[in-house]
This record gives C-alpha cells, structure tokens and sequence, in this order.
C-alpha cells in the first residue's frame, strides 16, 4: 500500500515539473535558439555572447598546450563507451530481456579477439576518470596558494557552471514529452521508471547513488565525477603542502578502495561479473524489490565514489606531477614507458578472458583480485602513456580534429545514447551473431551522435559557457 502510495505521490509531482506536451516543451527552446540567431546578427554586448560565429570560432581554434594530445583519449574513451551501449541498449532483445539476449551476450564474450575489447569496454569511462583528475589538479595548483575554503568554493562553482547548464537542458529534453514522441523506447527503458526523487538525483548530480539504476542512468558519471571534484581538493591541498603526505594519502585511498571492491564483490558473489556487464535498464514486468536486488552488488561497486575513486586519483597525482617536476623524457625512455603502459592497458582488458571462459566460476582468487584492481591498473597504464607523451623531449603538434572532437566530447556522451536507440529499428544489428558487426555499425553511431554534439555545442554549450564565465568574471571567481 505505501509503495503505490509512494508511486503515485512521485508521479504526481514529476508531473507538475514537466510539460505536457511536444509544444510546450519546446517553446523554451526556440526561444533560446531565436536568442542566439539574434546574438549573431546584433551587436548588443550580452546578446553576442550567443554569437554562433563566436562559437565556431571557439570550436576551431586550437587549444596550444602541452596536454593537447589528450583530446585523443577523448576520442578513443567515448567510442569505446559507445561499443559498449551499442552492444546493451542497441539491441532490443537486451532492452525486452529476452533469451536470445544472453546468446548474443555470449558470442561477444567468446569471440577471440574482440571478445574482451567489447565486454570489457566500460573502461572507457576509467579513461575520463584518468582525465578529470589530471585536469582537476591542474585547475587546483595555478591558485593553490589561495585561502583553502575560498579556493574550494570558486573551484566547485566553475565545475558546476562548466557541467550544469547544458546538462540541465538535455534532462529536460530527455524526460520530457519531446522524447517520448520521437524515441518511445528510450523514454520506455530509460526514463520510465523515473519517479520524482529519480529526477532531483539527476539535477543534483548524485545520480550515480540512486537504489536502482535505471533512471537515466547512463548520466551517473556526471555526479561521480561532481562528488570526486568536490573531494579533490583535500588530496591536493596536502600534495601542495606536504607532497611526501599527500601522496600517502593519495596512494593509501586508491589501495583501500581496491579492497572495498573486493570485499563487495565477495558479499554480493559478484566477483565473476568484473566488467559490471549489464544493461542498467527498465524491463517489461519487472517488480521494482527484484531489480533493486538484482542491481544492488553489481551497482554499488561500479557507481559509487569509494569504489570507482582509484583511476581518477590517479589522474590527480599524475596531474600533480604535471605541474611539480620539469623532468624531461629521452626519445628512447619515451618510447619504453609508452609501450610498456600501453602493453600493461590491453594485458589489462585481456585478463578479464578467464571470466568469460568460465562463466559460473564466482567468487575465485583471480576473479577477486582481478575485480578489485583492474580498474585501477588500467588506469595507471592510461597515466604512464600521458606522462610519455607530455615528459618526452620536444613537443609534438595535434592534428587540429581531435581539438574539434575532443571539444564536442560532452554533448556527445550525454545525445549518444538517443543515438544508439535509433539504431534499435536496424535489423542488421538485431540480428548481429558476433563483434564484427557491432563494429561495422559504431561508424555510423559516431557519425550521427557528434552531428548531434555539433548543434548542441553551437546553440547550448557554448553559448551557456559564455554566459556563465561571464557571470563568473563578474562575481569574482
């Protein structure tokens, strides 16, 4: 009685939040697009902060830093990302929980070269894990000597008008009448089961602690990466002050959350399950008790910050590094640590074959250890690459394209998900028996999605970006 009670409570107040229909919801966004037509024929001094000329300029010029290469991780992370959806909620016997689901599962899975590069391709996220700590630490250490708690206020701020606008206006675009007309199958396994507390998750970045995971929770990486910035600045106040302590600290964290994976892994008899492969979805019929049950493991240990907290603080020490030591690689080290990190990082995906060749195996020695620190080592190999490229002797130039892509990353992740739902009406990735199809259609989906990413980043993104560093120059942050 509660829980229908709670239901309809829910429904209730999510429905006063939301348009009812296609117009409008979309009123507010012509409107916001006739501003920023206006802002690019007028020369009203706020009003050409939208400036569509103002923003493809923005996305054409090049970024001119050390670290520009990084822009390629980006690239390689979200495609990887999108393997791994595509794989999941591209197909709809996944999406309709169907039995032909688990075999095409496991012709991934036994394929013997792209087996584990699919299964396995949720590290993609370990990748911007590696990334948002480097360029966290960075961001830190140019003001580090400034009062702690205001230099902590001004830093979370700028993370929050960085992220919160755009992601804000695809929430709204995602869980509204708009969706639902267009892609009915998104809105049905993604948004469905959104209650109103679902929805305040989303908006308050802590998404990624929801009981259950299937309220748009492909976006939980948005509030796990809020809640590590919102820790980063302890690690990096004592690196700063105390480097000696402050990579203890650093080091001993990164350890106790491999053991915490372990010990989670172990209780929920998950250990098997490293690669956390599961669709996090609505599916016909299933009663909201069961899936929280069935999520529960498998969700604690790939969401929350004291289990996924490893590759982005060690983006941070290498971060630190970055900005502490003037060390200068020779070709022949560079080349050494280069390879040795990227031979350390596909050892890494490989290793997860004896899961997938023994399916029922459990709670093993090896599929214990392997659950507990793959992550982690796979993100010290992404480290040791960056520190090759970025320690190395001489400065290479980066092809202007990744600076373009790399800026288009985020609208990317947040409409390559819609994307990947059109692709549910294509009978040739429906009927996929191996890997080699999937990837014969990720061309497509990338296409599509950073199209997707281009309008986005023109008339939302960069426009809100310049309002908002306005705003923020005008406060003083």
């Amino acid at each position: 009685m509660s829980s229908a009670l709670n239901k309809n409570t829910t429904s209730c107040l999510t429905s006063t939040l939301l348009p009812d229909t296609v117009t409008v919801a979309a009123t507010p966004l012509i409107a916001w697009t006739a501003l920023v037509i206006l802002g690019s024929i007028t020369s009203n001094n706020i009003l050409s902060a939208l400036s569509l000329k103002r923003s493809i300029k923005e996305l054409l010029t090049g970024r001119s830093s050390k670290l520009d290469f990084i822009d390629i991780f980006r690239c390689v992370a979200i495609i990887w990302v999108m393997i791994n959806h595509t794989g999941g909620r591209g197909r709809i016997d996944v999406l309709e929980g169907l039995s032909s689901a688990e075999a095409f599962t496991s012709a991934m899975h036994n394929h013997p070269i792209f087996g584990a590069l699919m299964g396995n391709s949720a590290l993609g996220v370990e990748i911007f894990l590696v990334l948002s700590g480097l360029l966290a630490a960075r961001s830190w250490l140019r003001k580090a000597d400034e009062p702690f708690f205001q230099h902590w206020i001004t830093f979370i701020i700028r993370r929050i008008l960085r992220l919160a606008p755009v992601m804000f206006i695809f929430i709204y675009i995602a869980i509204g009448p708009i969706m639902k007309k267009f892609l009915p199958r998104f809105t049905f396994s993604s948004v469905s089961s959104c209650g109103f507390w679902n929805i305040i998750s989303l908006f308050t970045f802590t998404g990624n602690l929801q009981t259950s995971p299937t309220c748009m929770t492909y976006i939980w990486y948005l509030g796990l990466d809020m809640q590590l910035y919102m820790v980063a600045s302890i690690f990096l106040s004592l690196l700063h002050k105390s480097p000696k302590r402050g990579i203890v600290l650093t080091i001993t964290t990164i350890i106790a959350s491999m053991f915490i994976r372990a010990g989670y892994c172990t209780a929920y008899g998950t250990c098997n399950h490293s690669d956390v492969d599961v669709a996090f979805i609505t599916k016909p019929g299933q009663d909201p008790a069961v899936l929280a049950r069935s999520y529960e493991g498998l969700w604690l240990i790939y969401s929350r910050p004291y289990t996924k907290c490893g590759p982005f603080l060690i983006g941070l020490l290498l971060g630190y590094t970055t900005v502490s030591s003037k060390y200068i690689m020779s070709d022949a080290l560079t080349k050494i640590v280069f390879r040795s990190s990227l031979f350390v990082a596909i050892a890494t995906i490989y290793a997860i074959l004896p899961e997938y060749w023994n399916p029922n195996a459990g709670n093993t020695l090896y599929n214990t250890v392997y659950t507990a620190v793959f992550r982690s080592v796979f993100a010290m190999a992404i480290s040791g690459m960056i520190a090759a490229m970025y320690f190395k002797e001489g400065c290479s130039s980066t092809p202007l394209v990744f600076s373009i892509l790399g800026k288009l990353t985020f609208n990317t992740y947040l409409l390559h998900m819609p994307v990947v739902y059109t692709f549910n009406w294509l009978s040739f990735l429906q009927t996929a028996t191996s890997p080699i199809e999937l990837f014969l259609v990720i061309p497509f989906i990338a296409m599509l999605s950073y199209v997707a990413a281009l309008f986005f980043y023109l008339f939302v993104e960069a426009p809100m970006g310049n309002l908002m560093s306005q705003s923020a120059r005008r406060l003083g942050l």
